[in-house]
């Protein structure tokens, strides 16, 4: 499982002291006051099995342990919790609830289970979302499961009333919300002065950092170092916005390329904030980049953001998050063997090698999307050629959400040449539903016929689904009911695209100025077929139209299984796998 992005907007909460106990001590007791804070308990076990280890006060439920645990008796794998509250819900009506998790996550209100995915989540942190539409006003019981399997950790559940913000969970007319949370792609140099190449570059949730005499890896000295920072945040409401960072020694801030925050010099007093507000900033996504250096002495760093009169917390706490969750964008990989470099160039050293079909979290890009950021299964950042991955996400427009990045282009030679893309072909061997996506619950938008041939474009990620291209027609079909001629699945990529559906009723055929269909479909017999009275192989066999034979076809039905054409005088019905076009295309048909 892969490290998620930290998703930001919690529920608005109130704050006490979190609570922990060591392994070998008796499990404190705590309690909560009803619609404030949740009872955590914690097992050492995945299945919430026997007495928990600790029981504590929990905040909120947002929590990124990434490849550690909630505390030193648990260990970082195979662990599970149970979060429990009252929350008074003031307004009656719809409501919407999301919980993310990875791995397994599950959540009631009151004796209702809500949202259940009780397993363990390959692409790691995966979200999952409901909504209740007659939810009544007042008290009612929250309770949520979570459980770890392997690798990173992490988990968040929140709510908002319909026309509210998501995280805010306590009905419209919250305080303006302040942030600093973000994915940040972050590069730590062993200079001053961000030269070169990076020493390390990982994700870092939220820059508020102490170090103090330290540093922020070992491979980075305590002195004379530098960082930059990277993330695309999304501001849900136009401005003013008021941003702060504060430093010891320098430190600079952007808003897309606007240079809001400069401030590039040492701090003789030490650790200093610096604030600016922004009136003009339009809502949505925007760049944010943050520069830093350290000359000697203690060293830290801190930036946050709020809307209204709210200041985030104080200078060393943590923030409140602004921006709406944004979905993970992926890099899924379509060769073996491909090179993840240091830098966005072959020149660049390799360090390490990827495989088809594993997915990979996108950081960010060159302006011209040549080579994309990716986030390795250990946390290092690496660069990988555009040429020889396919990016996908659940969000829409995710192309315009990932950051861009300035970095040195270097030349040079590929150590491993993937193969080029293949084509892959396949053929139906039942009466399929053609969908706009890749589910049962997709809408269906036409059919294919048994015995179609078609063109596979790609694959969902189980490999469950294939979107296919079939005489004009294009859409996601069941993927056991195809045939592969040509090609294998490992040559697909993997796509969640939602094709757009056709007209309803009938396909728009245009017509000349008489009125006619101005384009003419015909097609050539693949072998000896039988002229029917209907759609059916029920239907009354009117002849035999022999091979080779040229039609025009004037219409089809429904699903595209069989085509209207006259012969020898007499209009019938033929089976359509056994007719190849030769002049225009399925969507150019009536239906008939």
């Amino acid at each position: 499982m892969r490290k998620w992005i930290v998703y930001s907007l919690v529920a608005a909460v109130t704050l006490v002291s979190l609570l922990g106990a060591w392994a070998l001590s008796p499990a404190p007791e705590a309690s909560a006051n009803p619609g404030t804070n949740w009872n955590a308990s914690y097992w050492n076990n995945r299945s919430l099995s026997g007495s928990p280890v600790i029981t504590r006060v929990d905040n909120v439920i947002d929590f990124n342990w990434a490849g550690g645990s909630p505390d030193p008796a648990i260990p970082a794998d195979n662990f599970s919790a149970r979060w429990t509250k009252t929350v008074n819900f003031p307004t009656s009506g719809r409501w919407h609830f999301k919980a993310g998790a990875d791995d397994g996550i599950r959540v009631w209100i009151d004796a209702t289970l809500l949202i259940d995915q009780w397993h363990d989540a390959p692409g790691g942190f995966t979200t999952y979302s409901v909504t209740l539409d007659q939810l009544t006003a007042g008290n009612h019981d929250l309770r949520v499961e979570y459980y770890e399997a392997g690798s990173f950790a992490g988990v968040q559940f929140l709510w908002w009333p319909e026309g509210g913000q998501p995280g805010v969970g306590t009905g419209p007319g919250a305080p303006a919300t302040s942030g600093g949370a973000a994915s940040w792609s972050a590069f730590y140099w062993n200079n001053a002065t961000l030269s070169g190449n990076p020493t390390i570059t990982r994700t870092d949730a939220r820059i508020d950092f102490n170090w103090a005499g330290g540093s922020p890896d070992p491979a980075i000295p305590a002195d004379n170092f530098s960082a930059r920072w990277l993330a695309k945040i999304n501001f849900p409401t136009p401005g003013p916005w008021r941003f702060k960072a504060g430093a010891d020694d320098g430190v600079r801030v952007w808003i897309d390329q606007t240079l809001i925050i400069d401030e590039w010099h040492g701090s003789t007093a030490g650790f200093s904030n610096y604030e600016v507000d922004v009136p003009g900033l339009t809502a949505g996504d925007h760049d944010i980049r943050v520069e830093y250096f350290e000359t000697t002495g203690n060293a830290g760093v801190q930036v946050q953001w709020w809307q209204g009169t709210t200041p985030g917390a104080a200078p060393g706490a943590t923030a409140a998050p602004t921006q709406p969750p944004v979905k993970p964008i992926w890099a899924a990989v379509t060769a073996d063997s491909l090179n993840v470099r240091r830098g966005p160039g072959r020149g660049y050293e390799v360090i390490a090698q990827i495989n088809y079909p594993d997915n990979y979290l996108v950081k960010g890009a060159l302006g011209d999307m040549t080579w994309i950021m990716i986030e390795l299964k250990n946390g290092t950042l690496g660069w990988v050629h555009n040429d020889w991955v396919w990016l996908w996400s659940d969000e829409p427009d995710f192309v315009s959400k990932i950051p861009r990045v300035e970095a040195d282009v270097l030349p040079g030679e590929s150590g491993v040449v993937p193969p080029g893309p293949v084509t892959v072909r396949g053929r139906t061997t039942a009466t399929l539903n053609l969908r706009d996506g890749a589910s049962v619950r997709a809408k269906d938008i036409g059919g294919l016929p048994e015995g179609a041939v078609v063109l596979v474009e790609a694959r969902n990620r189980n490999g469950a689904w294939y979107l296919v291209t079939y005489q004009g027609m294009r859409g996601w079909v069941s993927a056991p009911f195809v045939i592969l001629t040509e090609g294998r699945v490992s040559d697909l990529v993997v796509s969640t695209e939602v094709v757009p559906a056709p007209p309803p009723g009938q396909v728009f055929v245009p017509e000349d100025e008489a009125g006619r269909p101005a384009v003419t479909v015909r097609g050539v017999t693949y072998t000896d077929v039988k002229l029917r009275d209907a759609a059916s192989v029920r239907g009354t066999d009117l002849g035999t139209i022999p091979q080779d034979t040229e039609l025009v076809i004037e219409g089809r039905n429904t699903n595209g299984a069989w085509y209207l054409v006259t012969y020898n005088g007499q209009q019938g019905w033929v089976s359509s796998p056994f007719v190849r076009l030769v002049e225009g295309t399925v969507q150019d048909l009536q239906i008939r």
